[in-house]
């Protein structure tokens, strides 16, 4: 049995023990009664102490494919708390504030992929490839920082990786609106069918108008 498990059961058979006691031995009580409460507090106890599975996860186990599709999403998380370090050490103001956007910008759609873990195999160059080279090239960005180097090498690095920052922030978000892009068309089409209706409604209502003249 696992700690949390333990822990579950000994709080909720202790306090269904404890009140068991109460009742019978010091309130009196009837015994099968107290005894009865003692265990539904006990039952009741156990059930709310149990943890919730976590949508994402169930639903990982019900596809073949949920193991992989979960190694991908822990690995997206470490990469953007790579990414998100690195841009808090950032010194430069302007590339600070654009690697953050930047990471905003991912975090958002990572969240949107545990919302919509059905959406993760569309993701999947996003999961596997840019996070961790934009997590690579800013660590070696920070390291060359750090060193306080000044070479034209390295001048020139920093120089392509402000340049290329808002264009990788872009790129997120074209990916985000791509995943998206079924609901978006989805309530398009919700509103082309309101509007119908809507004009249909005002037309009958002129017609009415006009008849009551």
């Amino acid at each position: 049995m696992k700690k949390g498990q333990l822990r579950q059961l000994v709080l909720s058979l202790g306090v269904g023990i404890a009140v068991f006691l109460v009742l019978a031995l010091g309130l009196r009580w009837n015994f099968l009664f107290s005894a009865a409460l003692g265990v539904g507090i006990y039952l009741g106890l156990w059930f709310l102490l149990t943890p919730r599975a976590d949508p994402i996860t169930l639903y990982f186990a019900q596809r073949p494919d949920g193991g992989e599709m979960q190694a991908l999403m822990e690995e997206a998380e470490r990469d953007l708390k790579a990414i998100r370090s690195a841009a808090g050490r950032i010194t430069d103001v302007r590339t600070h504030e654009d690697a953050l956007a930047l990471t905003e910008t991912g975090d958002r759609l990572y969240c949107y992929l545990r919302e919509h873990p059905e959406k993760i195999p569309s993701a999947n160059r996003f999961l596997t490839y840019y996070l961790d080279t934009v997590g690579r090239i800013l660590g070696q960005y920070v390291k060359f920082q750090d060193a306080g180097l000044g070479t034209s090498e390295v001048r020139e690095f920093q120089r392509k990786v402000r340049a290329i920052l808002p264009k990788l922030k872009t790129g997120f978000e074209e990916q985000l609106s791509q995943l998206m892009a079924s609901e978006r068309f989805d309530a398009e089409a919700d509103m082309k069918v309101m509007e119908s209706l809507l004009n249909t409604e005002g037309f009958q209502w002129e017609a009415n108008q006009n008849g009551s003249v």
